[in-house]
């Protein structure tokens, strides 16, 4: 088990979650503004 912790380095590990996590969050955001946009212009 050891031998396992030891070949993965964790800050490569905690970059690719960072990394991941942005790009989540960012095409959340991405669909929420094309909703937003959606109902200012069916409102306008």
């Amino acid at each position: 088990m050891d031998a396992i912790f030891a070949a993965v380095d964790l800050s490569t590990v905690a970059t690719f979650v960072g990394v991941a996590g942005l790009a989540i969050v960012g095409i959340s955001l991405a669909y929420k503004a094309i909703g937003l946009a959606k109902r200012a212009v069916k409102s306008a």
